[in-house]
Order: structure tokens, then sequence, then C-alpha cells
């Protein structure tokens, strides 16, 4: 065992540089690529299914339908692909050692393309199989952290290690793969290095191992908790750094805000490393056993695969590196500018949405209040919508100004130009004096990319062309999965789901009386919080409906919202409905002795 842990060392240290640099950009450029590939398939799946929302109701209807298996199965197929070419690049980084050659990252790319179509040829399938069996045993429980931060992933999650039954049938699912996995050890070497079929390469995996077997398994067991056990140490380190960094320069206001959202990201930041550090572990210590092993593996053979071609020249892997490099940035900068099902709603736990902007600490409808929710972390801003008598759509949430601006007459009433010149600002306080009512393309040039935006289109009669308006500057900014459209005048939403049903829709009413969440031409329900009782959401998630509760402002109600499990809270105290929402006890003991010991 001294010596298995010495050469893996040894092999691990010779082609670190490369090893570990091919490896980080190939992570960070398959990642994006395939999470935009998710955040489509699951578009599709959806609108397929006529479901406007994942729920814990409604998930296992969805997996069954047609749609949904075919978009699955063609992503388990990319995925596959994938982890078969890293497994490829992974065994050709330390062939290379075992030869005493250091491949630069051409050469390790050019070797996983090659492994990689030579295994297509031989119509090696099982391999694909086996692979992605590989990767969950190898990766369990950080796809067990991963699942505690998708919904409705978690919930089910949840539920499931809840239940006796539920724990029994998850073991019973871990120790099959492990006992499929486990023997088939060095069958990715036996098939890529010797070429071999699955079924002798798997043959030849446990013929290897077996005499080994209580030599080998508790090496990797050793291993693999080492790695957990240095991720968990890891975390602790960064949350604690992060809660002194969040304490000494952060408003107490916002320090049990921030905290929760930044110790999520820190993990799933973690998890991304950790699972690249353990796929280059992995593959090194058992490349090490393989080639000790195996008495057929000489050093005088080298036929390492980078060769060939057409990927065997620095040229044409380059080529292929920046065009993979290309699209990893595009499919960032589309996700980071325009959104994306898969960062956005899935997640969040309770999403939290700032009324006409942070009003509680700004004028509403603001430009200054929009600023206050970007501040406040809260996931979408509320705005209200009118129209000028000049066709320009700007914001405010009254049917005069005489509250806000103190004149009694209508936005619909001024044109454009006289409209810039009232004071929205001063009746809140003379902080905000001069304070000018903007318009929507203002807001979103503001918002694009910094937050979401829940924008209500006011009733302004049939005939109005304002939700025309709308929906032609949601598509012009490309905010599809940036904004949703609520209106009391369920026609409009109508209008714009037909028109473009990439848009999310919400149907705004304050009481709740019969089947009014089944029309395809809403997403969500916009509902008055004391309205909303654990029925009412189970029946819209059914539905594959979202609910959306306002104006919810007191904490007692937002621990409600939050055991009732609704979607989205809109409230005038955004950095509050954080805090209850995403604290947790562990989180709060941490900061609040921080700052006992701070003061």
């Amino acid at each position: 065992m001294g010596t298995l842990t010495k050469d893996t060392f040894k092999i691990l240290k010779y082609n670190q540089r490369n090893g570990f640099i091919f490896t980080l950009l190939f992570r960070l450029i398959t990642t994006p690529l395939y999470l935009l590939a998710l955040n489509a398939g699951l578009k599709f799946a959806l609108k397929m299914a006529d479901y406007s929302y994942l729920t814990v109701s409604n998930i296992g209807l969805f997996l069954i339908k047609p749609w949904t298996a075919v978009t699955i199965a063609a992503l388990l197929i990319l995925g596959i692909i994938v982890l078969l070419l890293e497994a490829g690049c992974l065994i050709t980084l330390y062939q290379g050692a075992f030869y005493f050659r250091k491949l630069n990252l051409w050469q390790i790319l050019a070797g996983g393309l090659s492994k990689l179509l030579d295994e297509i040829r031989r119509k090696n399938w099982q391999l694909g199989l086996l692979v992605l069996a590989d990767y969950f045993i190898t990766n369990v429980y950080l796809i067990y952290r991963v699942f505690t931060h998708v919904k409705p992933i978690n919930f089910v999650t949840t539920e499931i290690l809840r239940q006796p039954l539920g724990r029994m049938v998850l073991a019973a699912v871990i120790l099959i793969l492990l006992l499929i996995v486990l023997p088939g050890l060095y069958t990715f070497h036996a098939c890529m290095v010797e070429q071999k079929r699955f079924r002798d390469g798997y043959l030849k995996s446990w013929w290897l191992l077996r005499r080994r077997i209580f030599e080998v398994l508790p090496l990797m067991f050793s291993y693999y908790g080492l790695a957990i056990l240095a991720l968990w140490m890891l975390y602790g380190f960064c949350v604690l750094i992060t809660a002194i960094a969040v304490t000494l320069f952060t408003d107490n206001r916002l320090a049990l805000a921030v905290l929760p959202a930044a110790c999520d990201w820190i993990e799933l930041v973690l998890i991304f490393f950790s699972s690249m550090l353990l796929a280059v572990g992995k593959y090194g210590a058992v490349s090490v056993q393989y080639f000790r092993f195996n008495s057929r593996i000489t050093r005088k053979a080298a036929a390492i695969g980078y060769e060939g071609k057409p990927f065997g020249n620095r040229k044409t892997a380059g080529i292929i590196m920046a065009a993979a490099s290309a699209l990893c940035l595009m499919s960032l900068f589309y996700v980071l500018r325009n959104g994306s099902v898969i960062t956005g709603d899935m997640l969040s736990e309770i999403q939290i949405t700032a009324h006409r902007g942070s009003s509680n600490e700004a004028p509403e409808n603001t430009m200054a209040a929009l600023h206050k929710a970007v501040n406040d972390l809260a996931d979408y801003a509320e705005i209200d919508v009118q129209e000028t008598r000049d066709g320009i759509v700007v914001l405010g949430h009254d049917y005069t100004l005489n509250r806000v601006a103190g004149v009694n007459r209508s936005i619909g009433s001024y044109d454009y130009e006289d409209l810039m010149n009232l004071d929205v600002g001063s009746w809140f306080s003379d902080e905000y004096k001069e304070e000018r009512i903007p318009t929507l393309k203002e807001v979103m040039e503001y918002c694009k990319g910094k937050i979401n935006l829940n924008i209500e289109i006011k009733n302004m009669g049939e005939d109005s062309d304002l939700p025309d308006k709308v929906m032609k500057l949601i598509e012009e900014y490309q905010m599809e999965e940036q904004c949703v459209v609520t209106s009391t005048r369920f026609s409009y939403l109508v209008r714009i789901k037909k028109a473009d049903p990439q848009i999310r829709t919400g149907y705004i009413i304050s009481a709740a009386y019969g089947d009014f969440y089944s029309s395809d031409s809403i997403d969500f329900i916009s509902l008055r919080s004391s309205f909303i009782n654990e029925r009412l959401v189970e029946a819209a998630h059914e539905k594959g409906k979202a609910v959306h509760a306002w104006t919810v402002n007191g904490k007692s109600e937002m621990e409600r919202m939050k055991m009732l499990g609704v979607d989205n809270i809109i409230t005038d105290y955004p950095i509050l409905a954080r805090e209850i929402i995403y604290r947790e006890a562990a989180t709060e003991s941490l900061l609040e002795y921080l700052q006992l010991v701070l003061k």
C-alpha cells in the first residue's frame, strides 16, 4: 500500500503543471457549455410538457413525458462523450508519464480525442455507461451537495433521505453501482491503452483486481475520505474568513443576508475544484496500479495516441481548443447578461422581489430604489409601467401623480419631456430631491446582468399598445430570461404569451377563487399572501405554475410563506426576507459570535 501511494504521488508530480492546467481548462470550457445545453434542454422539455415550472408535485409526471425522456437521453449522451474525452485525456497524460514523457496541452487533448474516436469506432457503448456510473460513485458526495442547492431536486432529495425506505433504496442503488464500478476499475485503461473490446477489458480489469482487492480498495477509499475531509476543512476556513470580512466591512443589516448566499457560492466553487482534483487523483492512482499490475505493459511500447491524424499536431489541437474556449466565453457571457433557468429559478430556494424597487429605503419606482434593490441582494425588482401621452413607457404605480409628485394629473396626460420636470423624490425625503421618473428603457440598461425585473403592466384599457411595447423592449435587450411580465388584466398576458412564448407571465389576483392557474397563457400567479394556503400552493405546483406572494413585510408572514413553499416573496424589506429565508442557525450563531468578539 505504501509503495502504491508513493508511486501515485510520483506520477501526479511528474507532469503536474500541464496536468492540472489542462484539467482546469477542460472543466472551465466543458462545464459552461454543458450547462448551456442543460438550460436549453430543460426549457425545451418544459415547453413540450406544457409546464412553466418544475416542483416536487409535478416532477414525477414531467419525467415520464416522451420529450422529457428524449431530452434526458440526449443530455446523457453528451455528458458521456465529455466524460469519456476527459478520461482519455487523463489516461494519455499518465500514459506519457509512465514512458517518462512530459506531454504538452495539445498532446494531451490529441491523445484523448484519438482514444474517444477509437472507442466510438469499436462501438464500446458499454464504456459510456460505465464512465457514467464511475463518475457518480467518485463524486457521490459532491453530487449530493449540489442537489441540496438545485430545486426542486433539493426538496426531493430531502424527502427521500427523510424516509427509511428512501434511504434504503438509495443505499441499494449506490451498492449496486459500486459492485459494477469496482471490478471495472481498470476497464478504461484496458480499452483505451490495450484497445480491447469492452467485455474483454472489463474481465481484464477484474482479473487484475481480484487478488489485490484488499490492498486497492482501502487505499482508494482512504484517498476519497481524505479528499472530502480536505474539502470540509477548506470550506470551514473560507466561511470563517468570509464571516469575518462580512462582519467587519458590511452593514449589519446586510450581514446575515450576505453570508448564507456567499457560503452557497463558496461551496459550489469548492465542489467544482474538488471534482476536478478527484478526477486527476483517481486516474493517477488507477494508472499507477494498472501499469504496475499489468505485466504485459512494458516501457518499450509508446503508442500513447497523440501522434495520429487528424488531432496529432499542435495547429489542429490549438484550433479545437480555441473554438471550444470561444464557445465557453460566449455561453458565460450569455448566461451572465441574459440569465438562465439553471442559474436563476432553480438555484434559489425562494426568490425575493423588492417591491417597486427597495421602496422602504428610496422613493418607489425610481432609479434610486433600483440601486437599493441591487445593493440589498434582491433577486427581482418589481416595477409598475404606464405610458405617456407621446407613447414612452415609464415607471409609475398610481393613476395620478398626486402622492409622489403633488400634482393631480395622470402620467398619460403628460408628454415625456414635461414629465421629466417633475420631482418624485422629495415626498420620500430631502435626500432624494429632484429624483425623476425613469423610462423602462433606462431601467433595462441599468438592470441587465444585475437584477431580474418583474414588470407589472398597469391596466390601460383593452386597446392599449403598452403590452406590445413592453414585450418589444424585453426582446430588444434580450432579457427574456431576466424579466417576467405581470398584470391584473389577463388579456395583456394572453397577447404577450401568444406573440413571444419565451417571456414568462404572471397573473395578479387579490383573492383566490376558481381554477385560475390552469391557463397556458400564464407561468405563475401573483397573489396576496393572506389568501395563500398549502392546498393552493400544491394545486398550482401540480399544474406546473409558480406562486408569488405579495406584499410580505412581517417576519411571521415571511416564515409562513417559507413553510408553505411559495416560489417568490414580494416585499418592501428584501434584506429581512433574505435573512429569514436563507439564514441557518449555525450561520447566525457564527456571525453573532464574531460580532460579540470583534466588539
